[in-house]
């Protein structure tokens, strides 16, 4: 049996997939089914098989319920009420952080390296906040055996990425130019346009493949190299918050909006921390 407890979860995962700048992998965090999510992904192609797809599945199946009934709102969202959007979110990203510090028992196991690779963390998203690729002429997008490739390698990049708390796939996507494409992409085939099929299937098979080879790494660093992936995690949650952030609000309204917004997207999240008790990573 499926288990289907996992659909709104995976719906909520593939809603934050769609902003730049907030990683499913951080939804994840919060939901209490990272380490299980790593877990299935690593043994899909082993003799665990079954037990991995019974998991998998509905997590699957509510990413992209949401991939393809939302990327409209969160497109409205973003071009309407940009600021206070990436203020919420940037709330959310934040409120991971007690959580965080609470399973890597940071008091008694962190040393000065793990500062380090804390700092190295946030300075890497710092970086690619810094980078913005021009958006591309979406009434000529290119679908040339040449594009495919790079679709294809776009999506597995960042799928291996979206895996870790803190960094984005969409954010990738973005920096190399593939994400208004992508985003494009959904909103035409949403609209029976399957003109733009070719982009889906060739970024679609890429995050599988991404996917796959990433999770066993990942899995395999938090097994061996534990706290020094959570220092890691902790920074690339903190770092992300460069990426998500759009600027202040401009007129008073807006402030009053963004400030409740950002504090209700850390009280969102502190209580999921708080729920997930036994939230492993």
């Amino acid at each position: 049996m499926f288990k289907w407890k996992n659909l709104p979860k995976g719906f909520l995962m593939g809603i934050v997939e769609l902003i730049p700048g907030v990683s499913s992998g951080t939804m994840a965090l919060l939901l209490g089914i990272y380490d299980q999510l790593l877990g299935a992904i690593s043994h899909v192609v082993s003799k665990h098989y079954k037990n991995a797809i019974i998991f998998l599945v509905p997590l699957v199946a509510g990413m992209a319920a949401a991939i393809i009934t939302m990327s409209s709102v969160i497109d409205y969202m973003l071009q309407n009420h940009m600021i206070p959007t990436h203020w919420f979110f940037m709330g959310m990203v934040l409120g991971v952080i007690p959580m965080m510090v609470r399973i890597s028992n940071v008091k008694v196991e962190f040393r000065a390296a793990h500062y380090i690779l804390i700092a190295a963390g946030i300075l890497l998203l710092f970086v690619m906040s810094l980078f913005s690729a021009e958006a591309p002429d979406l009434n000529s997008v290119g679908m040339s055996m040449g594009d495919l490739i790079k679709y294809f390698f776009s999506g597995m990049l960042a799928a291996s990425i979206m895996l870790l708390p803190g960094i984005s796939g969409s954010l990738v996507l973005l920096i190399i130019g593939v994400y208004p494409v992508v985003i494009f992409a959904i909103k035409e085939f949403t609209s029976l346009n399957f003109d733009v099929l070719p982009i889906l299937i060739s970024t679609g098979l890429g995050i599988v493949a991404g996917v796959l080879l990433a999770s066993r790494a990942i899995s395999y660093l938090l097994r061996n190299y534990t706290y020094l992936m959570y220092a890691a995690i902790i920074g690339l949650l903190l770092g992300s918050v460069f990426a998500i952030y759009p600027g202040f609000p401009i007129t008073a309204i807006g402030w009053i909006i963004s400030v409740i917004v950002f504090a209700a997207g850390i009280a969102i999240s502190c209580t999921l921390g708080k729920y997930n008790n036994n939230a492993d990573v």
